[in-house]
């Protein structure tokens, strides 16, 4: 698959879990301040020195988004799925989760400040994510279905990337809303001085 371009695939009669899930499991599209080409391992990208200098020892999304909480936002149509990516210095860590209103998101922490998305895209906008502050962008306006949050962190920020398969099961579903919840939703759950 061309690591710019997403392909969404549907079952006819569900909820379209698999689209999600799809898309999530390889070519997510473009991540702000680069583009992975694959997931590769990061362990010595990002010292793992003290909360305040790497957010990925700072929130675990995988951990935090415990069992009961996906299920009472029925966020739990399949188990979430560990993803690792880098790009150059870049770094995203967390996990692919799929809804069971058949969309699929990622909650990763990266190493990426605000100020690193808001120079790469200029148009992203301020959203709600309870006291920290949070940009929301299309990274890829010309693929329908996707939306990304990053919410701001101590030394990098928690990113947020929907997909919601252009689908007739989910043509009433709007990607940037959706992202919205899941940040304002996740949000509380990041520890005060990370």
């Amino acid at each position: 698959m061309n690591p710019g371009s997403r392909r969404i695939v549907t079952r006819s009669g569900g909820f379209a879990v698999a689209a999600g899930l799809l898309l999530l499991t390889g070519c997510v599209g473009e991540k702000a301040a680069g583009t992975p080409t694959s997931a590769t391992s990061t362990s010595s990208a990002v010292p793992k020195t003290s909360t305040e200098s790497n957010p990925h020892a700072a929130f675990d999304p995988c951990a935090a988004l415990t069992p009961q909480f996906l299920a009472q936002r029925q966020w739990n149509a399949k188990p979430p799925e560990p993803k690792q990516d880098s790009a150059g210095a870049v770094t995203w860590k967390g996990c692919r989760y799929v809804a069971k209103a058949g969309y699929g998101f990622v909650i990763e922490t990266t190493n990426n400040t605000l100020g690193q998305v808001r120079d790469k895209f200029p148009a992203a906008v301020e959203v709600p994510a309870g006291p920290r502050k949070a940009v929301r962008y299309e990274a890829r306006p010309d693929v329908p279905g996707g939306c990304s949050i990053n919410i701001e962190m101590h030394s990098g920020s928690l990113y947020i990337l929907t997909n919601v398969p252009q689908t007739p099961a989910n043509r009433n579903l709007a990607a940037c809303d959706i992202a919205t919840e899941i940040a304002q939703a996740v949000a509380p759950l990041l520890p005060a001085g990370s």
